[in-house]
């Protein structure tokens, strides 16, 4: 029996330079200074291959990542439970972006 895929959530630090973007200030309206601007993705690579797919390539990979991504932010999202469906692991995605914004941090996702 072939092995299951299993889904994470990732988190990428963005460099402070994205809040000079007119689309990530206004997605992210209750920002709160000095709080950490984030990527919050899905993925069923390994977070540390995502992210590089992110940084190298220009059609699977994210040119909001690729332009202010930092590092991965470990600590956020290493807690996380794992998915056996892209479609929870999607819905997790969503639901933690949210999350994080309420906390007051900048978050972009797809």
């Amino acid at each position: 029996m072939p092995a299951r895929r299993r889904f994470r959530l990732y988190v990428i630090r963005l460099r402070a330079s994205v809040l000079r973007s007119r689309s990530f200030r206004k997605a992210n309206p209750r920002y709160v200074v000095g709080k950490p601007c984030v990527y919050v993705g899905s993925t069923a690579k390994t977070p540390e291959e995502r992210f590089a797919v992110h940084m190298t390539d220009r059609v699977k990979g994210s040119g909001k990542v690729r332009e202010y991504g930092e590092c991965l932010l470990k600590w956020a999202y290493q807690d996380l439970p794992i998915f056996y469906s892209r479609e929870k692991a999607e819905e997790a995605e969503s639901k933690y972006a949210d999350e994080l914004r309420k906390r007051g941090w900048g978050v972009w996702q797809n």
